[in-house]
């Protein structure tokens, strides 16, 4: 325990007007936080459910883990949609913010494609925001808002310490 508090004490948080003391207790509470993570058979369902290259299947299983409606798309416009997940790259999202025109589509339901077909991209969630405000990371939800989606914002990135991380961050209080 220790030794994780001095890794912790290395890193310049106060740089970035993080509250050092409640990003140390995060750290250290993050493991009873997420003790029941391999318990989520549906995530894990999921995760290994997509595969190939059909990225409107890979949106169907992250929509119905996420319990999201099925799509109703034209062909055009889930060639479109397609195209826009393919294109992408880590960490930009500016090429996603069309898709927040679609009804029923906001930056949280993106960030869930994004995570799932691609597992880089956090799931942007509300409590997961809230939190990294109440530590000193300012984090808006603005579910309308691509620009508030923080792709790289998370303190970790990749699977699945991103997904732990970000279930840590509800959970934290």
């Amino acid at each position: 325990m220790a030794h994780q508090l001095e890794l912790i004490q290395l890193i310049p948080v106060s740089l970035y007007g993080v509250d050092e003391e409640r990003l140390e207790q995060f750290y250290l509470e993050l493991p009873s936080l997420v003790e029941d993570v391999y318990s989520d058979r549906e995530y894990q369902k999921t995760l290994f459910a997509i595969s190939g290259d059909d990225a409107m299947e890979h949106l169907s299983h992250a929509d119905m883990w996420a319990g999201n409606p099925p799509l109703a798309l034209t062909e055009d416009v889930a060639m479109e949609v397609s195209m826009a997940l393919q294109t992408v790259k880590y960490p930009d999202v500016g090429m996603l913010e069309h898709l927040l025109t679609l009804e029923g589509i906001d930056v949280q339901r993106v960030s869930i494609w994004m995570h799932f077909s691609t597992n880089v991209y956090p799931i942007y969630t509300k409590q997961a925001c809230q939190t990294l405000d109440d530590i000193g990371l300012p984090t808006p939800f603005e579910p309308d808002d691509i620009a508030s989606y923080p792709a790289t914002g998370m303190p970790e990135i990749g699977l699945p310490r991103a997904r732990i991380l970000q279930l840590g961050l509800e959970r934290f209080e």
